[in-house]
C-alpha cells in the first residue's frame, strides 16, 4: 500500500509541476500543431475525405466555422476522418462565429446535471445566431439524433440542431470511478486531463464550458487553447468537510494509514486550489456549493446560478385543494438517494397505523417511487428495493408503487395530481426534484441539509412576494427531517436538539393530520417562491448576465 501511495503521489506532484512550470513549452508545442494548414482551401477543393492526422482538429474547426450546417461535422459515424459535403463552403458569417465547447462526457444521462447542460446550450444558441455549440461526449452508443430526441423526451427542450456538433470521446472510461478502484480522486483527475486533451485535439473551441465538474482539465484547455474557462459547479471535488471528518478519525500518532491519506488529500486539495486560477467565470448551483467553492477558489468570485427547473411549465392555478393522497419520490435509482430510508420509514408508519388505528390508513398517502435507471446495476437496485418493500417489510404492492424510466409527460402528471414530494438525500447540493415538487404544488418532505434547506424550501412571505426571515405557520413551504443514518447526525445534535428536526416517519405520520386548508396555503406559498427563483427564464437571464455578457 505504501508503494502505491508513493507512486501516485509522485504522479500527482508531476502533474502539478507540469501545470505550474510547463505552460510555455506545452503552449508552443500545441500552437505548432493547432494552426490549420496554410493551403487549407486547396486541400478542401481537391479532397472530399480528410484522414485523421495532427491537423484534424483545426481543420474541423475551420469547417464548422464556415459551414451553413455545422452539425454535419459531428464524429459519430466517421470518428477517424472528416467527410466534406459538397455544400459546405463558405458562409457569410465565416470568421465571426464563436465555438462554445461544452465538456460533458455523460450528456445523455438524463439527470439534473444534464438539464443544466441542455438549457445552457439552448440559451447560448438563442443568444446569438453566430454561436455554435461543440459538445464533447462519451456517449458513443447514441447518435446525435438519438441524444437530441432524448433531450426532448426528458426535458422538453427544442434546440437548433444544425448548430450543435457532437465530438465523441473514445476514452471516457478514464473518468469512470470503476476504472480507478483505488485512489479514485487522483485517477479521475488524471483521466479528466487526458480526456480534455482528446477533446481539444479533435476540435478546439473558442470558449471552454465545463458543466459537469472536471476541473483538472482547465489548465490543459487554458494553456493550449488560450480561451476563457467557464465553469458550472454542482459540488466540489474535495471539500473542507472531508478534511474535518478525516482529521477527527485520526485516533493516535501510530495511525499511519489515516495520516498518509490526510497528506494525500492535502496535496490533492493544493492541486484543486491551483486549477481554480485558470477559471474565467465561475458559477455554482446553490448556496451550499457556493460557500464551499469560495473557500477553495479564493481568487475568483463565483455566482449562484440556480439550475433551470421549468417551474413555469409545472405551476397550475387552483382555488381549492383537490389532489390525490399520494407521495412521490422523483430521483434516479441510486443508493445515495436513500430510497431504503424512505421505504423503511413508510413501512414503519404503515404497520403502526395497522395495529393502532386501521381507520387512519385512509389518510395515509400511497408512496410512488419514480426515477431513471442508467444501467443493470440500477435495475438490480430497484429489484432490491422491491424485495425490501414487499417481502421484508410486507407492505402491499398497491401501497408502494415503482415507476421506472417514465416520460416527462408522465412525470408531470404525477406531480400535478399528488399531495407530497419526498427527498431523503443527505447534503443534496441543490435538488431539482424538490423544486419540481414545490412548483407543482406538492408539499415537500425533505432532508434538512444543503440545497433543500438553504435555497428551496425556504419561508415565503406571500403578501410581500419575497423570502421571509423565519418559518412560521404563515410562511411555511414544507417540512424537514433528519435521520440517525446521516453521516453528521451526532455532530449536528451538538448544535441543535433532536426536537428541532423530527424523523421522516414522524413527518409521514403528521401528514395524516393536515387539513386541506393548511395544505393549500403551504402549496400556494411554495409555488410563488419556485416561480420567482427557479424558472427556466430566470436561468436564461442569469446565464446571459453572468456568462454570455461577461465573455
Amino acid at each position: 500500500m505504501s508503494v502505491s501511495i508513493l507512486l501516485l503521489t509522485c504522479i500527482l506532484a508531476t502533474c502539478i509541476a507540469l501545470v505550474l512550470y510547463g505552460k510555455t513549452l506545452l503552449g508552443k508545442i500545441y500552437l505548432h500543431c493547432s494552426s490549420p494548414p496554410k493551403d487549407l482551401l486547396t486541400i478542401l477543393s481537391t479532397n472530399k475525405v480528410i484522414e485523421l492526422g495532427i491537423k484534424n482538429g483545426p481543420i474541423r474547426k475551420e469547417l464548422i466555422l464556415s459551414s451553413a450546417n455545422p452539425s454535419v461535422f459531428s464524429t459519430y459515424e466517421n470518428p477517424n476522418q472528416i467527410i466534406i459535403p459538397s455544400n459546405v463552403m463558405v458562409s457569410k458569417d465565416y470568421g465571426k462565429r464563436k465555438l462554445f465547447g461544452f465538456f460533458h462526457p455523460y450528456c445523455n444521462a438524463g439527470g439534473g446535471g444534464e438539464k443544466v447542460l441542455w438549457k445552457a446550450v439552448e440559451s447560448t444558441l438563442a443568444d446569438d445566431a453566430k454561436n455554435v455549440v461543440v459538445l464533447y461526449t462519451g456517449d458513443r452508443d447514441s447518435s446525435p439524433n438519438e441524444i437530441l430526441a432524448s433531450v426532448i423526451k426528458s426535458f422538453d427542450y427544442k434546440l437548433d440542431e444544425k448548430r450543435i456538433v457532437f465530438i465523441y470521446l473514445k476514452y471516457r472510461y478514464l473518468v469512470d470511478s470503476k476504472t480507478w478502484p483505488h485512489f479514485t480522486l487522483l485517477g479521475q483527475a488524471i483521466g479528466s486531463m487526458l480526456l480534455t486533451l482528446e477533446a481539444i485535439l479533435q476540435c478546439p473551441c473558442d470558449i471552454w464550458c465545463d458543466t459537469m465538474g472536471y476541473p483538472f482539465g482547465y489548465p490543459i484547455a487554458s494553456i493550449l487553447l488560450k480561451v476563457p474557462i467557464v465553469t458550472y459547479t454542482h459540488y466540489p471535488v474535495i471539500s473542507t468537510d472531508m478534511f474535518n471528518k478525516l482529521s477527527v478519525s485520526i485516533k493516535s500518532p501510530l495511525d499511519i494509514k489515516t495520516r498518509l491519506k490526510y497528506c494525500y488529500w492535502k496535496l490533492f486539495m493544493f492541486w484543486y486550489q491551483n486549477v481554480g486560477s485558470y477559471v474565467t467565470i465561475a458559477t455554482t448551483n446553490s448556496t451550499w456549493t457556493s460557500n464551499h467553492i469560495s473557500q477553495i477558489w479564493t481568487n475568483i468570485k463565483n455566482h449562484i446560478l440556480y439550475p433551470p427547473c421549468s417551474t413555469e411549465k409545472l405551476i397550475i392555478q387552483n382555488k381549492t385543494w383537490d389532489r390525490k393522497n399520494q407521495a412521490v419520490v422523483i430521483a434516479q435509482f441510486r443508493p445515495e438517494k436513500r430510497h431504503q430510508l424512505i421505504i423503511k420509514s413508510y413501512g414503519k408508519i404503515y404497520h403502526r397505523l395497522l395495529v393502532e388505528d386501521e381507520s387512519k390508513l385512509k389518510n395515509y398517502p400511497i408512496l410512488i417511487l419514480i426515477g431513471s435507471t442508467r444501467s443493470q446495476a440500477d435495475r438490480d437496485y430497484v429489484k432490491s428495493l422491491q424485495d425490501l418493500a414487499y417481502h421484508e417489510l410486507k407492505v402491499p404492492q398497491n401501497r408502494i408503487i415503482f415507476h421506472t424510466d417514465c416520460s416527462y409527460t408522465e412525470m408531470k402528471r404525477y406531480l400535478q395530481e399528488s399531495s407530497y414530494g419526498i427527498n431523503a438525500m443527505w447534503n443534496e447540493h441543490f435538488g431539482i426534484a424538490v423544486v419540481e415538487y414545490v412548483a407543482s404544488g406538492l408539499i415537500p418532505l425533505v432532508h434538512a441539509s444543503a440545497g433543500p434547506l438553504l435555497d428551496i424550501v425556504v419561508p415565503w412571505d406571500k403578501s410581500n412576494h419575497c423570502q421571509a426571515n423565519i418559518t412560521s405557520d404563515e410562511t411555511r413551504t414544507g417540512y424537514f427531517f433528519k435521520s440517525i443514518e446521516d453521516p453528521d447526525y451526532y455532530d449536528s445534535q451538538k448544535e441543535k436538539s433532536k426536537t428541532d428536526y423530527p424523523s421522516l416517519d414522524e413527518i409521514l405520520l403528521n401528514t395524516c393530520e393536515l387539513d386541506n386548508k393548511s395544505k393549500y396555503e403551504i402549496s400556494e406559498r411554495g409555488k410563488e417562491c419556485a416561480l420567482e427563483k427557479f424558472s427556466d427564464e430566470k436561468f436564461n437571464i442569469n446565464w446571459k448576465k453572468y456568462v454570455l455578457d461577461a465573455l
